[in-house]
């Protein structure tokens, strides 16, 4: 998948970010999305839409030409800030 959009590939020019969840579960949200370095846990399928909305929709999002694996226990603690302060500026 990755080799589509690094040096070379057709894609190597467009904005990309490869989401490798962990596995996924029908619970609700839990809001936390965590970065992780190696196997992913489980995660919320909504938690994983969560943060595809935000690869598209935030500025600054940290994981553009990247492939996270991510999931809601471990890892980085990235968190979504869900805070109006955060969300001003996104538009669908």
């Amino acid at each position: 998948q990755e080799a589509l959009f690094t040096a070379g590939g057709p894609g190597a020019d467009l904005e990309w970010c490869i989401v490798r969840p962990g596995g996924l579960n029908v619970e609700a949200p839990t809001g936390v999305i965590n970065v992780i370095d190696g196997e992913a846990g489980s995660i919320a399928r909504a938690d994983v839409a969560d943060f595809c909305i935000g690869a598209v929709l935030e500025k600054d999002f940290p994981y553009i030409q990247k492939s996270p694996c991510i999931s809601s226990v471990g890892g980085t603690s990235w968190t979504k800030d869900r805070s109006s302060a955060a969300r001003e500026g996104m538009t669908a």
